[in-house]
Formats: C-alpha cells, sequence, structure tokens
C-alpha cells in the first residue's frame, strides 16, 4: 500500500484528496497518517453496497479461474486478472455492481 500511495501523494501534492477506503487492517491506524494530503474516508464494516467492485472481485475468484490456484508470479496473477476482466460483458458488470442508490445517482 505504500507504494501506490506515496506514488498518489506526490502526482497529487497540489491536492487534498479524499480516499474511500475498506476497514482492511492496512487501512486504518497510524499507517494511513503518513501522508498530509490524503484524508482517509472509510466505510462502515461489512458494507459491500459502498464499494461494488468487492462484489466484481468475487464474482472473478469465483467463475474466473482464481479459486484453488497458485501463481508462481505477481505477473502471472495480471496476467490472468486481465483475461478474466476482458471475458466480462458489461451486463455481468452491470448485474453484480449497479446497485439501486448507484443507478438511482446517475
Amino acid at each position: 500500500m505504500d507504494l501506490f500511495m506515496n506514488g498518489l501523494s506526490e502526482q497529487f501534492s497540489n491536492y487534498r484528496i479524499i480516499l474511500a477506503m475498506d476497514r482492511a487492517s492496512w487501512h486504518t491506524g497510524e499507517k494511513t497518517q503518513k501522508w498530509n494530503n490524503i484524508v482517509p474516508l472509510l466505510n462502515p464494516p461489512y458494507s459491500p453496497q459502498l464499494n461494488p467492485v468487492e462484489n466484481l472481485w468475487a464474482h472473478i475468484r469465483e467463475n474466473g479461474g482464481f479459486k484453488n490456484t497458485t501463481f508462481n508470479s505477481l505477473r502471472e496473477v495480471e496476467i490472468n486478472l486481465e483475461k478474466e476482466l476482458k471475458n466480462l460483458n458489461k451486463n455481468t458488470v452491470k448485474s453484480i455492481t449497479l446497485f439501486k442508490w448507484i443507478e438511482s445517482a446517475i
């Protein structure tokens, strides 16, 4: 997480960034206080409806060849993930991620 956050903070050093995060242990506590221009906005516990990508990841894990699979490198994970994302069609993504509150907002 530090690599991403360092890059984000540097790239947008002239901005105040409010970054929505789940409550994973690496998103909480002093770890997120390192960057002066990034303010974490933590989602309430057990609220996947606020982070629709969680359902997309669950779908890919269960249906996309990641379940009970060991990869030899991060690059191999990236290649497989890219393949699975390209295989998703628009209707599948909508059915997984388009919650009613999102649909009414758009």
